[in-house]
């Protein structure tokens, strides 16, 4: 009788440790920060904005309300100087092979920019040279600049990298994009081996998104953490062109593209002297200023030093070419959703009777549709040590459709933090999934990749592939959909009699579980070896 007696006090112990989550996780007001995050008012989010004004009082609120404490010093703000470029540059530029002229189009067949505060950059016939994909990789054994000096001239690269151009899994990571494919990388090498001018070739299937989304002709405006990159750097020129282009400027060059791309493809490649020269000048203004990532904390009672990192961005694209009469980007799914998540995580952990043994941070980073800069701005000036950061949870581009069976793991295999979510997702009854379009490169186009590259493992995951009342096949229909007509468009907008929160609502119970049992925890996941940012913990 003792023993009954006993054993039913401690499942009775058992079942009140574990939180409700129903009355932690608030629906209501998931729905409510969407709204309010992705109004009109906030004028699409854009840092350095009237809009950036009105989005950090109401994240201050928030995070305030809440009952967080400020995450740097005595503020919700970390300020993060910014620089704001408009390039102008030539409708045409000529192209000449000593024989005949090739005349290109901005905005048909190539955009382009200078990421430099000088008034001017002018490329005096600089030298064409296909560099491959770009990449400068020691681990993989490839180097697609080895052997020319580029002083001067200006390559021309190809999107993505060799695996997912031939299909080979034993080729880099075969049709899943590396970090060598991505187009910020291939800008900064080219600088790094002294090239005046990086121009990537734009195929829709190999960059993951279309010519629309890289096309700078109607708002040439980008911006930049503002550092002495900006006056050092020497490859002043940076842009794209069509796949039709590189087609005609190959062959005006007597190369076959499709043949030169898969020689690319071949280990042991060498840049190619195009035989093509152009000239322009890019001429530039701008505005230096600062903009801010937010942030709040909970303490830690037992580890304080160590944490835990939610991360969301809060900017969006602010207000841009009109499409169908809207010209407010309003960016309800990217990511207005997602920082309603992270809100509703924080407040569920208050609501706890004791807080966590080790601190959770909680930071809406700025700028991330510009380059992630917020989210490195705070990598190069961290509240928590990396060492002593347990893991980064990031969420961005939620889908409204409603409960999923899938948890999608974009950037499967690169820790052990795979394995705490297939866990706690088995408690959902709900099942670890791969993400579908691995050649897009997500896991390093969100705010995880500072930190993952800072060597803190990041989680990447939410429901995607498999509503439970569509399926499967419906919805990725759904999904394919979305990037075509609400991804990066003004028709990104928070529906409450059209959309369904319920599969962001789970999601935000997984990670608040997760969360709760990592910091609780005294164990730090490690790394995959097969990662490309492995290093022991």
């Amino acid at each position: 009788m003792k023993n009954w007696y006993l054993f039913f006090l401690l499942g009775l112990f058992a079942c009140s440790s574990e939180p409700n989550l129903d009355k932690l996780i608030d629906h209501n007001q998931i729905g409510n920060d969407i709204l309010v995050l992705a109004s009109d008012s906030l004028m699409g989010r854009a840092p350095m904005s009237v809009g950036e004004q009105r989005t950090l009082a109401y994240l201050e609120q928030r995070m305030r309300s809440i009952g967080l404490e400020p995450a740097f010093g005595d503020s919700y703000l970390q300020e993060v100087p910014l620089a704001e470029i408009t390039s102008a540059v030539p409708k045409q530029i000529e192209i000449s092979n000593g024989k005949a002229k090739l005349q290109i189009t901005e905005g048909v067949d190539f955009t382009l920019w200078s990421p430099l505060l000088k008034e001017e950059f002018t490329l005096s016939q600089s030298e064409l040279v296909f560099a491959g994909f770009g990449i400068d990789a020691p681990d993989y054994n490839w180097n697609d600049f080895e052997g020319i000096d580029l002083t001067g001239k200006t390559v021309v690269v190809l999107v993505n990298d060799p695996g997912f151009h031939t299909g080979n899994d034993e080729l880099f990571n075969g049709n899943a994009m590396t970090f060598y494919g991505r187009w910020p990388y291939k800008f900064d090498v080219a600088n790094r081996f002294g090239a005046a001018g990086c121009i990537i070739v734009h195929e829709e299937a190999a960059a993951g998104y279309p010519w629309s989304v890289v096309d700078r002709s109607g708002n040439n405006t980008e911006y930049y953490l503002n550092n002495e990159a900006l006056t050092t750097n020497v490859c002043g020129a940076n842009g794209w062109i069509t796949l039709e282009t590189a087609n005609k400027l190959f062959g005006f060059c007597g190369l076959n593209y499709q043949e030169m791309k898969r020689k690319a493809t071949a280990p042991g490649f060498k840049p190619v002297q195009m035989g093509a020269r152009f000239s322009t000048t890019i001429r530039n203004t701008w505005v230096e200023a600062s903009s801010y990532n937010v942030g709040g904390v909970i303490r830690g009672s037992e580890r304080p030093e160590e944490a835990l990192v939610y991360t969301a961005h809060w900017d969006h694209l602010g207000i841009g070419v009109p499409v169908d009469g809207d010209s407010i980007y309003n960016g309800a799914s990217d990511n207005a959703a997602a920082i309603a998540w992270m809100l509703a995580i924080a407040d569920g952990f208050k609501q706890l009777s004791s807080p966590p043994e080790r601190s959770i941070l909680f930071l809406s980073p700025t700028a991330e549709e510009a380059g992630l800069i917020g989210s490195q701005h705070y990598v190069n000036n961290p509240v928590f040590e990396h060492s002593k950061t347990a893991a980064c949870f990031n969420s961005d581009v939620i889908m409204f459709l409603g409960r999923f069976k899938d948890v999608t793991v974009t950037g499967l295999g690169h820790s052990e933090l795979d394995d705490y979510l297939a866990e706690e997702a088995t408690k959902q009854g709900r099942y670890i999934a791969e993400d579908p379009n691995p050649e897009n490169g997500m896991f390093f186009r969100s705010d995880q990749l500072p930190f993952l590259r800072a060597g803190v493992p990041a989680l990447f995951a939410k429901g995607y592939t498999h509503q439970v009342e569509m399926g499967k096949e419906e919805t990725l229909k759904a999904v394919e959909e979305y990037w075509k007509v609400t991804y990066h468009k003004p028709s990104d907008h928070y529906i409450p009699k059209i959309h369904n929160l319920d599969g962001l609502v789970e999601d935000t119970k997984l990670f608040f579980r997760l969360g709760n049992r990592l910091a609780n925890e005294s164990y730090f996941p490690k790394w995959g070896r097969g990662s490309e940012f492995y290093e022991e913990r």
